[in-house]
């Protein structure tokens, strides 16, 4: 995302609108936010919000920027050997869902994502971009694309349980317990023959 306006107030001012408008969308969908409304919450001049973005497409795509250091934190778990792979991807994830500052930019996209198509259409690009070819380097060439899908099931399935819904104990559980539980799914479907 390239941020225009002053070098000097720019990070601040822009960081403060998109954290009003992750709410705000996530909350309330994209079709009922207004950039006036976020230039409100946000504490600045509406003006800058266009200014910095330039129209509200461009604040979604703002708002669905990944938290800093989210595919780094993939890619290197896709490093370890493939024997302990499973549980550094189940690590990775709790560590970016358990930091409140990630967890809330990830919830937003979700939540966003769920009431607008052109942002599910960017988590989609996101996923496939960020996750799905990371996890799946590496893996036999016949079996990648759904080896990787099948690992991604049980990734978004635990977000959406422990982090969004808040559903069962997997919510309540100590995070080392959840890698405990979940990790051997995950490296049966990187490693196991499938049927």
């Amino acid at each position: 995302m390239s941020v225009r306006g002053p070098r000097g107030e720019r990070g601040e001012q822009a960081d403060r609108i998109v954290a009003a408008a992750r709410r705000s969308f996530a909350a309330s969908g994209y079709a009922a936010t207004s950039l006036r409304s976020v230039a409100q919450e946000a504490g600045v001049d509406p003006g800058l919000v266009h200014y910095y973005f330039r129209s509200k497409t461009g604040l979604l795509e703002a708002v669905m920027q990944p938290p800093e250091g989210f595919g780094a934190s993939v890619a290197e778990a896709a490093q370890h050997p493939l024997d302990e792979r499973g549980r550094a991807f189940v690590r990775a994830n709790l560590r970016m869902w358990e930091d409140p500052v990630s967890a809330e930019v990830l919830r937003s996209i979700i939540l966003t994502a769920a009431q607008e198509p052109a942002a599910m259409q960017r988590l989609r690009e996101l996923f496939s971009e960020l996750v799905l070819a990371v996890v799946s380097h590496g893996l036999p060439d016949a079996e990648r694309a759904l080896r990787a899908s099948l690992i991604a099931t049980q990734v978004v399935g635990l977000v959406m349980n422990r982090y969004i819904w808040q559903v069962g104990e997997i919510a309540t559980l100590p995070a080392d317990a959840v890698t405990d539980l979940v990790a051997p799914t995950i490296q049966r479907y990187l490693v196991d023959p499938l049927p």
